[in-house]
């Protein structure tokens, strides 16, 4: 019978972890109760989908999909698109976040990514989003939080040339409406 390795066991227990949470929406949004109005976080699991990059490259440009749980959002999508730089790890790019009810808000991003300790090899991503805009609730919509997603290093699956890569990750901030203070 072969043991299995703790690298093979982080990934499924890091999915089982975030998988509890989001089965549970309260927890996520009851979580700010104590930080006070405006409180904005949650956590989220996906995908990022880049194309293989050919020797020398030097930027890479990434395409995240992820599903999650957060306070103001409730379960929502996040679509998110970023270059990244191969020489320094620095990265730009957008996102949307949209709520179950399709209401959005819009992000620009700024980020670097560092290898981290985790076993099993994985890019620590640290990125500030900051609020460009926002849909229906968020309407007029500002502020910023900051992201922090792991990135597998080991392709989950390559196809056609592009790479597709598990992530995980978490984000807090503030989040307000100019026209009627915190968000609901």
């Amino acid at each position: 019978m072969k043991t299995p390795s703790r690298t093979n066991l982080y990934l499924p227990m890091a999915a089982m972890i975030l998988t509890a949470a989001l089965a549970d929406p309260a927890s996520a949004q009851t979580s700010c109760l104590d930080s006070g109005p405006g409180c904005f976080k949650g956590i989220f699991q996906g995908q990022e989908a880049h194309p293989v990059q050919p020797p020398g490259a030097t930027t890479v440009a990434i395409s995240t999909t992820a599903l999650g749980n957060g306070a103001h959002l409730g379960r929502f999508s996040l679509i998110r698109e970023v270059t990244g730089s191969l020489v320094d790890f620095s990265a730009t790019g957008s996102a949307q976040w949209i709520a179950a009810n399709r209401d959005s808000i819009y992000t620009t991003i700024v980020g670097h990514a560092e290898l981290s300790d985790l076993p099993g090899g994985f890019l620590r991503v640290t990125e500030t989003h900051t609020i460009t805009g926002g849909t229906g609730r968020f309407a007029g919509a500002q502020g910023s939080f900051t992201v922090e997603l792991f990135h597998k290093l080991e392709p989950s699956e390559v196809s056609g040339g592009v790479e597709t890569h598990d992530i995980f990750g978490s984000f807090h901030g503030t989040v307000t409406r100019a026209s009627r203070g915190a968000a609901e």
